[in-house]
């Protein structure tokens, strides 16, 4: 009887911790400092055959490499917002991460093409390099050097919050 009296706070004890970590996480304010890299080295094939030039990105100050796939639900609820940022005039390269390339040009003749070039890793031999853990996710470039990474959707909430502050530095 003793014992039932104390597993039964035991588990309350236990829940109340749990729900008091989520809770205090939820609030907190978590700012990732990302240290700045340079683009891996590797070769990367665009859609069309060609090698990547990196001398490509040296051109704009800042842009950005999204990574992307047809099969990333994600990708597509982002779309938007990158067209946006295309239309501001953003040199945004994308990245199409273990995808197929046949897939990936009707999907963007149907959606519109945010990128000023489509690099192609099939494999994710690129992405490897680089970092990628999946689809989607966004690097803020200055030329050929990373400044910052974001996995997930991208949002205004977060080129406010994680972007706008590295390009206005």
């Amino acid at each position: 009887m003793k014992i039932t009296r104390y597993l039964g706070y035991f588990s309350l004890f236990l829940i109340l911790f749990t729900f008091s970590i989520f809770f205090i996480n939820l609030f907190e304010k978590n700012e990732v400092n990302f240290p700045e890299k340079n683009l891996p080295l590797g070769e990367i094939k665009t859609f069309d055959g060609n090698i990547l030039d990196i001398n490509l990105l040296k051109e704009n100050e800042f842009s950005l490499l999204n990574v992307w796939a047809t099969w990333c639900i994600n990708c597509k609820l982002e779309h938007g917002f990158l067209m946006a940022k295309k239309g501001e005039g953003w040199n945004i390269v994308g990245l199409n991460y273990k995808d197929d390339l046949e897939k990936a040009l009707k999907w963007l003749n149907q959606y519109g093409n945010p990128y000023s070039v489509n690099l192609y890793d099939q494999d994710g031999t690129y992405g490897f390099s680089l970092g990628v853990s999946g689809a989607p996710e966004t690097y803020l470039l200055k030329e050929d050097k990373i400044l910052q990474k974001h996995i997930g959707i991208m949002s205004e909430k977060v080129w406010k919050d994680k972007f706008i502050p590295l390009i206005n530095n």
